[in-house]
């Protein structure tokens, strides 16, 4: 499996946002735009959020058809039948990567300490 990336980084709360590319097909049908027969790429992401405390992998594919030859989004509505018999073709072929979430160490060392300090909080409060 060909795994590429894409990031999107917000500096305010240092979320980082990656798709990562379950499959890409390159279509040899007609363009409902441009009418042509070379260009048309069909691309299956997942997308995967990445902060300082956890990594969250979402189940839901996005899936989109581009025309390099015009530049265009291809959407739903503008498909022919031979573009979703392709789609559907292709939808079936990819795996998808199943949704998780995994802390990072940060996230463990500041749960082990804030246990720490509530079972300390509470020693002490008995001992008085």
């Amino acid at each position: 499996m060909n795994v590429i990336w894409f990031c999107h980084t917000s500096n305010i709360n240092t979320v980082k946002t990656e798709y990562i590319v379950l499959k890409e097909a390159v279509l040899t049908n007609n363009c409902p735009e441009c009418y042509s027969t070379e260009g048309m790429i069909l691309s299956f992401k997942q997308q995967r959020v990445t902060t300082k405390l956890l990594t969250k992998t979402k189940a839901n594919v996005i899936e989109s058809i581009n025309c390099s030859k015009c530049e265009s989004q291809i959407f739903p509505g503008q498909w022919t039948a031979d573009i979703e018999r392709v789609y559907n073709y292709h939808k079936k072929t990819i795996t998808r990567i199943s949704s998780s979430i995994n802390f990072s160490p940060l996230f463990y060392g500041i749960l082990f300490f804030s246990v720490l300090l509530v079972t300390g909080g509470i020693y002490l409060f008995l001992n008085q």
